[in-house]
């Protein structure tokens, strides 16, 4: 792919024939959302998961999740990961739980292996945080999302859409107690707006005049406010986003990109920025990429005297590196070096 292949396509994923998430999870619930937090709360109120109950979660996650843990009266308890991002204790010594979330970092399969043991000892449900890996599989070739007891997707990280996310409930065998689909609401307000306005103008122009376009309003959020980029918000960790009901977008088959054509278009950038960043002495946090992965971005870490240098050479090709995650206040504390330097280069927005 050339490189005015490459600008053209970072932006703008190709349309498809309409197609809906139940198109790949035949038979299995599916309900919409606005965001997953939502998704997640709602998938452990269909568990009857609440007040006094304990779920496990990932230390390396964006604090925000903690918010649908919190919505329904349950509390989080933490497992490391290791620089692999897998865990990095044995389940054995996990703290029992009525729920554990496995995370799909970036859209590579997570193993489950370690899940399914503690899942056996304990009885917890399986969540299967699946927001990064829309039409990811993993080397059995099933979809990521349909291997836990429940699967969630933020579809807004994969698609150009002003928001949306949705919960698939694959158990078969448990007792859900699942609420209707909500109504679908038009998307609105300045963040919807300015959005649209970058697809248009990536689009239009190119991804690197859309960089350029996101650089000024930043600097002039830095002069205004004394922030580049919004700072993290303690609230996010107890307060749901919003809207509450998801987009309009979500009520119809889309055609905004479809499985093939996403796939090897985000393959194919993975493998182009992957050779170049690695030939420039940067560390991928995944060096390989499998048959069946499609990723959300390119995970790279970057000490901090590295960070001028890997800004500028992604900036001209119109991408930027930023940091993940913004880790739980109980977390933050005391993180570990390899929870800290990790950024993620997004391929949609």
């Amino acid at each position: 792919m050339t490189s005015a292949e490459l600008d053209a396509s970072v932006y703008a994923p190709p349309a498809a024939p309409p197609w809906r998430l139940e198109d790949f999870f035949p038979g299995t619930p599916v309900r919409y959302f606005s965001f997953a937090r939502r998704a997640t709360a709602a998938g452990l109120q269909a568990a009857k998961i609440g007040a006094g109950d304990a779920v496990l979660v990932p230390e390396f996650i964006c604090r925000d999740f903690l918010s649908a843990v919190r919505a329904v009266g349950a509390r989080a308890l933490f497992y490391p990961v290791d620089k692999t991002l897998r865990p990095a204790a044995d389940p054995r010594d996990w703290p029992s739980a009525r729920a554990v979330v496995a995370v799909n970092y970036f859209g590579f399969a997570q193993d489950l292996a370690p899940f399914e043991r503690y899942r056996q000892r304990t009885g917890a449900l399986i969540v299967e945080d699946n927001a990064h890996g829309l039409f990811s599989r993993d080397a059995q070739g099933r979809w990521l999302g349909s291997r836990g007891d429940l699967g969630v997707f933020s579809l807004r990280k994969t698609l150009p859409l002003s928001n949306g996310a949705a919960l698939t409930l694959n158990a078969k065998d448990r007792p859900w107690h699942l609420s209707p689909q909500s109504a679908f609401a038009d998307s609105g307000g300045l963040k919807a707006a300015f959005r649209g306005g970058v697809r248009w103008l990536a689009r239009a122009a190119g991804a690197r005049s859309a960089y350029r376009a996101l650089e000024g309003l930043r600097r002039l959020r830095q002069i205004r406010t004394g922030h580049r980029l919004p700072p993290g918000d303690p609230e996010s960790e107890v307060q749901l986003p919003f809207p509450e009901l998801p987009c309009r977008e979500l009520e119809a088959p889309l055609t905004l990109a479809g499985a093939e054509r996403e796939t090897a278009r985000r393959r194919e950038l993975y493998r182009d920025l992957s050779n170049e960043l690695r030939g420039q002495g940067f560390e991928l946090v995944y060096p390989d990429l499998p048959a069946g992965t499609v990723p959300f971005g390119l995970a790279v870490r970057l000490p901090e005297t590295e960070r001028g240098r890997a800004f500028a050479l992604l900036a001209r090709r119109g991408l930027e590196p930023l940091a993940w995650p913004d880790l739980p206040s109980s977390v933050a504390a005391g993180a570990p070096d390899h929870y800290r330097a990790i950024h993620i280069v997004h391929f949609l927005w």
